[in-house]
């Protein structure tokens, strides 16, 4: 028991102390908290980064399209070799993130991981993020408030049932107006 409440503590302070060199922007400074081998499974993009190299790629993007980044950690959970996490990335839409240039609006990226480590370093790294949010964040959705509506519903039906935009513009036209009057209001 106590071989794995030391293991759970190094393990901790790990994924503590790596948050200093995220919110530097130190690529490096993250990457020496990983393992050779490490695979990261991004689960909301459907994307998967094996090694040193994709990961820092990735992080650098992400630097990228948020220059102001900050990631914080709200909750930790261990067991033996596994870190759950609740984290919390903020920073302005600058750069391209998600193909979608930058908007100039602040975003806050809420996600969790479940992390195996290894020898006190991240191994593999499987994680999702609210990909709906900052969508909505960076006005590219609707709120889901805005969809309850006529006009929301109205779109919505539109899109499910694969209307042609042409057949569907005079209306759309109008409950697009009103749909984004709704969504800036909520």
């Amino acid at each position: 028991m106590t071989q794995w409440l030391d293991i759970e503590e190094k393990n901790l302070r790990a994924v503590t102390d790596v948050l200093v060199h995220w919110n530097r922007h130190d690529v490096n400074g993250v990457l020496d908290f990983y393992d050779e081998g490490i695979i990261w499974t991004n689960i909301a993009l459907e994307e998967k980064y094996s090694g040193r190299n994709e990961v820092g790629a990735f992080i650098k993007k992400l630097i990228i399209a948020f220059p102001d980044l900050n990631f914080s950690v709200s909750e930790r959970i261990a067991h033996e070799n596994t870190v759950a996490e609740k984290w919390e990335i903020r920073g302005t839409h600058l750069g391209p993130f998600l193909n979608i240039p930058a908007t100039g609006r602040p975003i806050v990226i809420a996600g969790m991981s479940m992390v195996e480590m290894r020898d006190g370093k991240f191994y593999r790294d499987n994680f999702y993020f609210d990909s709906t949010g900052v969508l909505r964040q960076m006005g590219l959705m609707p709120s889901i408030e805005a969809t309850q509506t006529l006009p929301g519903r109205a779109i919505l039906w539109a899109a499910v049932n694969r209307v042609p935009v042409a057949t569907f513009a005079g209306i759309g036209a109008a409950a697009l107006l009103l749909l984004r009057r709704a969504s800036s209001r909520s």
